[in-house]
């Protein structure tokens, strides 16, 4: 049985991002048809396919079914969403500058000051 995406699982179930993989990973990870190598600080974790695993899988998909890169397949898209849009309300006390935030409209007294803080 062929495995990809090796990262995070160690055969005994999700590995937790603090653990490193170890020789057992590593292991069982190049019975599946994987090359691994150690990491200085992640342990063995860069992985890369063998031959022999490339090579039935060419045999069994065939040339066209193969379909394994970092770029995005036309029609989809990598990576975060559209910028945020920022909804809060800034408010300025006219006396001392201090600046406060708000999601919706407030009536805010500057402790230090006295004065009502207003909209900008």
């Amino acid at each position: 049985m062929m495995f990809s995406g090796l990262t995070g699982f160690s055969f005994l179930g999700p590995v937790p991002s603090v653990y490193y993989h170890n020789q057992k990973f590593k292991a069982t990870a190049e019975a599946h048809g994987l090359r691994i190598e150690k990491h200085a600080k992640y342990g063995w974790t860069v992985t890369t396919l063998a031959p022999e695993a490339e090579a039935w899988i060419r045999e069994t998909l065939g040339e066209d079914k193969i379909n394994a890169s970092r770029l995005p397949v036309e029609g989809t898209s990598k990576g975060g969403s559209k910028k945020s849009i920022n909804r809060s309300i800034k408010y300025v006390c006219p006396c001392c500058g201090t600046i406060i935030r708000a999601t919706r409209e407030v009536n805010v007294i500057c402790g230090d000051c006295r004065e009502a803080f207003e909209r900008e």
